[in-house]
Formats: C-alpha cells, sequence, structure tokens
C-alpha cells in the first residue's frame, strides 16, 4: 500500500495518515488490503467483498459518502484477450485505486502515472477529482491503442485475404471477431459509466472538473462506436474470405474449361477417325495424317481467336 496526503503534501507507505472529513487522501492497494481500510473509510463491507471477488464486471455504484466503480482494463495477447479488474473508491476526501494482486504491466503503469500526476494536481482548484480524471484519461487513452492495435491485425488479415486467400486464414477470423466483440462489449459497460460519472449525484466534481468529464464521456462513447466498426470488419473478413476463395476457384475452373475447350476438338477428330470403318475414303489418304493434325491446329486456333476477341481469355 503506498499513497499521499494531499494536505500535508507529503508520500506515506504501509499505513493511512490520521483520517478526518479534512484529509485529502491518494490511495494506491491491491485487493488484499482492503479490509484493513475497511473501518478506516467506514466502506460498505459489500464493495469490499466485490474487489476481492473478482467478477470481471463493469459498474459503478453510488454509496453513502462515496462512489465505487470497477474498470476492465482488456489486453490483447495474440488471438486472445485477457482481462484485469481494477476498482475505484472517490469521495471529497480521498481517491482508492484498488489493482489486483497481481497486476499486469498496464495497471502498474496506470498507479504510477497516478502518483506521479499528484504535484500537477496540486495546483489544481480540486486535486482529488483532477487525479480521478487522470485514471479515466489513462483508461480510454490505454483502450484508444488496443483498438488500433487490433485495428491492424485486421487490415493486415485483409491484405493477406486480398493477395492469396486460403482456408487456414479461417482461424485467424474467428479469434478476431471474439476478440473485437469482446471490446465492443467492455466498451459499451464503460461509455455507461462515463455517462454515470458525469452525472456526479454527489456533487464531488467542482464546474471546472465537469467539462473535463464531459470530454471523457464523449471519447468513451467514440470508442465503443470504434469498437463497433472494428466486429463489422472483422465479420467481413469472413465475406471476403469466401468470396476470394470462390473466385479463385472459379478462376481454376474457367482455367480448365479453357483447356477442354482446346483439346476437345482434336480428341473428337482423333475419336473419329480411330473408328476405322471399312468406308472412311480419309484413312487411305497419303496426306491423311498431316491434313488431321492441320485440321485438329486450326479448330483450336479458332477457338483461341474466338475466345480472345470476346474477351474471355
Amino acid at each position: 500500500m503506498r499513497g499521499f496526503d494531499l494536505v500535508a503534501n507529503k508520500p506515506f507507505d504501509g499505513n493511512i495518515p490520521d483520517y478526518s472529513k479534512d484529509s485529502r487522501l491518494v490511495v494506491v492497494c491491491n485487493s488484499g488490503e482492503l479490509y484493513s481500510l475497511l473501518e478506516v473509510f467506514n466502506w460498505d463491507k459489500d464493495t469490499v467483498d466485490e474487489c476481492s471477488n473478482l467478477d470481471e464486471k463493469i459498474r459503478f455504484t453510488n454509496y453513502e459518502g462515496y462512489d465505487f466503480i470497477s474498470l476492465i482494463y482488456a489486453e490483447s495477447e495474440g488471438f486472445t484477450v485477457k482481462q484485469q479488474e481494477v476498482n475505484i473508491f472517490f469521495s471529497s476526501c480521498y481517491l482508492a485505486l484498488v489493482l489486483p494482486e497481481n497486476p499486469s504491466a498496464s495497471l502498474s503503469n496506470l498507479a504510477d502515472r497516478l502518483l506521479s500526476a499528484i504535484p500537477n494536481s496540486l495546483t489544481r482548484p480540486s486535486p482529488l477529482a483532477h487525479l480521478y480524471y487522470v485514471i479515466f484519461d489513462n483508461l480510454a487513452s490505454y483502450y484508444t491503442d488496443s483498438l488500433e492495435k487490433l485495428e491492424d491485425k485486421i487490415e493486415a488479415l485483409s491484405e493477406a485475404i486480398e493477395s492469396s486467400p486460403d482456408k487456414e486464414q479461417i482461424k485467424g477470423i474467428v479469434p478476431l471477431r471474439k476478440m473485437t466483440y469482446t471490446y465492443k462489449k467492455l466498451l459499451r459497460a464503460l461509455s455507461y459509466v462515463g455517462d454515470q460519472v458525469l452525472m456526479d449525484e454527489h456533487e464531488f466534481l467542482d464546474s471546472s472538473q465537469h467539462r473535463y468529464f464531459r470530454d471523457i464521456d464523449t471519447r468513451l462513447s467514440k470508442l465503443f462506436d470504434f469498437a463497433d466498426s472494428l466486429y463489422v470488419s472483422s465479420n467481413d473478413l469472413l465475406s471476403l474470405q469466401e468470396s476470394k476463395a470462390s473466385a479463385q476457384m472459379n478462376a481454376t475452373i474457367n482455367r480448365l474449361t479453357m483447356i477442354t475447350l482446346f483439346f476437345a476438338p482434336p480428341t473428337l477428330i482423333a475419336g473419329i477417325y480411330g473408328m476405322n470403318f471399312i468406308n472412311m475414303p480419309e484413312l487411305s489418304w497419303y496426306f491423311g495424317y498431316p491434313i488431321a493434325l492441320v485440321l485438329m491446329l486450326s479448330v483450336s486456333t479458332l477457338i483461341y481467336a474466338i475466345l480472345k476477341k470476346n474477351k474471355w481469355l
């Protein structure tokens, strides 16, 4: 557990300073350390239990004297999405950021950014509200980067399908669809949280902070639209792969058909003269064999000219 006393303007580590209604504390801890803070801040036990039993759900709840928020950081690992829950307790007297027992690098970075933003927050009219904004700003930036990386994956697979479609690409399309749907679902919930934060039923935010949180609310809504468009694009990949595979197969069939067209007349001529009927005067001609070859070549050349003229080749 670590943090900063904004009133005393000094950091603390391990033990919470004396707490009162005049305090302004920033606390960063993990879920296992929450119960030691339960009575200090007079939190509802249900909220602490929710932090300990991570269910990876996004929520915003108003309690007497504080807001409780659960957020999800979703990290792409290959073609899977790993989710980690981070919880926030926010009031006019404190801001507590609760990380899981084994936080990812992104969540550890969030905690570091929060603490490093403290000197700048001390120059603001509402330091705690500014730090509260820092968390959501980091979250929005994080999801923007994640979705842009996902967009690059979709674009790379789309280009691969365009250039050389094959059945193995379906193995990449299916997990991409699942990933985009996961991000879409998470960001839909986050956009609802952005609306609730902006409502500010406890009036923890001053008028100057509402402008910043309106920006956050707009960004989260735009991110949901972004995720939704990526989900549509990932679904389109399957249609693209099927159409390209069908076009490739049709092209192969067309080539085989053309080959058949060229060889069909010679085969027919050879078949006729291979019957060896008695009354076939051509069989006794001196130039019968070369004439048959010339006839075969002439018919094939005529077919080629007709196909070329009609732009079928």
